[in-house]
């Protein structure tokens, strides 16, 4: 039986897109023979039943760079692997003794290097490409997210397969929205971290403009702070916006699909996604769902959304009112979400993973 191991190193954010996948994946082989996730610290992974490997070195200030390229491969062909997946890009451009597969989500660092900081971006321009050269296979998350990797990179295609995302089944169960804990007005949200990629100004812009019209209800910003955030305040400001903005910060995961359900829609007007995940949480927790017509977006929402040119704030501001108080569309737009949300499934990502593997490995 092949040994595989699955680095759970540099993932970051704990609600991250990358750190979602990586853990629907592990708890998809967890129980399975031949399965291991590496990491370069002693920790456990709960409700997840694989054992863990620590691989502890590399130091501080060049980690990302040290520990894929040394310490991994060192001790992952002592310990006998056949292959290694990094689902991150801080893979290895080092000769291994082992079959490598990596996960690239999105090219945002050179699309967008403005939203990064300049080691991320420094890594994805001169090291990524050699890392992506040297794997065996490269795993991506959209259609969108590979046509991007293949032209940007000058890859092969048949180099890179599409495994997409899924909504974490706590969406699809009748969540009871949360109780509107600073007023009684309806509320649209938006999940993201707060950065220039997810369009906010533009959000809050178009929002602006569809309350000028008379769009009654309240816009309700979740997510960590990034990029800009500090911009957004003073936009708040100079739009006067103060008493129907809430930016509520980071929240729960137990919390988030109360407040997806509880909102009157959800809009995520992003100007690139490597997939977009918020918007299958969004339907899986019945809110009607405006977004973006580029990059993932339209593959993930089909025709369960409106989709809107992310750069047309009167586009943007027309789909708010067009959703608001009209109860027949919302109901038709909340089942069709939650048809489409369904066809995903993190079942079939790792299916379609453990199948790159044997195919990787030569078994199949």
């Amino acid at each position: 039986m092949p040994e595989t191991g699955i680095s759970t190193a540099f993932l970051g954010n704990l609600r991250a897109g990358t750190w979602q996948y990586t853990r629907h994946l592990l708890e998809g082989v967890a129980g399975r023979k031949g399965f291991t996730a590496l990491d370069r610290e002693s920790r456990t992974l709960p409700g997840i039943d694989l054992p863990v490997r620590s691989y502890p070195g590399g130091g501080k200030s060049l980690v990302k760079l040290l520990w894929p390229n040394f310490i991994l491969p060192q001790r992952a062909a002592a310990d006998g692997l056949d292959l290694v997946h990094c689902t991150t890009p801080y893979g290895t451009f080092m000769p291994c003794r082992y079959k490598n597969v990596i996960t690239i989500c999105d090219v945002t660092p050179l699309l967008f290097p403005a939203a990064h900081g300049r080691m991320n971006v420094w890594h994805h321009r001169h090291l990524l490409p050699s890392i992506l050269r040297r794997a065996d296979h490269v795993i991506t998350i959209s259609e969108a997210s590979r046509r991007d990797i293949v032209r940007l990179y000058r890859l092969p295609e048949g180099k890179v397969t599409v495994t997409m995302l899924a909504a974490d089944r706590r969406f699809f169960q009748a969540a009871v929205p949360q109780p509107d804990r600073t007023g009684e007005r309806p509320y649209i949200f938006n999940v993201g971290t707060l950065e220039p990629r997810k369009n906010l100004p533009g959000l809050l812009k178009a929002f602006a403009a569809a309350r000028g019209k008379g769009l009654p209800h309240r816009l309700v910003i979740t997510g960590a702070s990034g990029w800009g955030d500090s911009h957004l305040a003073r936009l708040v400001n100079d739009l006067q916006l103060q008493q129907d903005v809430t930016f509520t910060g980071f929240i729960e995961d137990e919390q988030l699909p109360g407040l997806y359900a509880g909102a009157d829609f959800f809009v995520y007007p992003s100007l690139y996604e490597g997939f977009g995940l918020p918007v299958l949480e969004a339907m899986a927790s019945g809110a009607p769902v405006i977004t973006s017509n580029v990059s993932s977006l339209p593959e993930v929402a089909g025709d369960a959304a409106l989709l809107v040119d992310p750069h047309s704030v009167a586009e943007l501001c027309d789909a708010m009112l067009k959703l608001a108080g009209n109860v027949a569309l919302c109901e038709k737009m909340r089942s069709l979400g939650r048809m489409q949300a369904a066809r995903f499934s993190w079942q079939q990502t790792v299916e379609k993973t453990v199948n790159i593997y044997e195919k990787v490995l030569g078994v199949i």
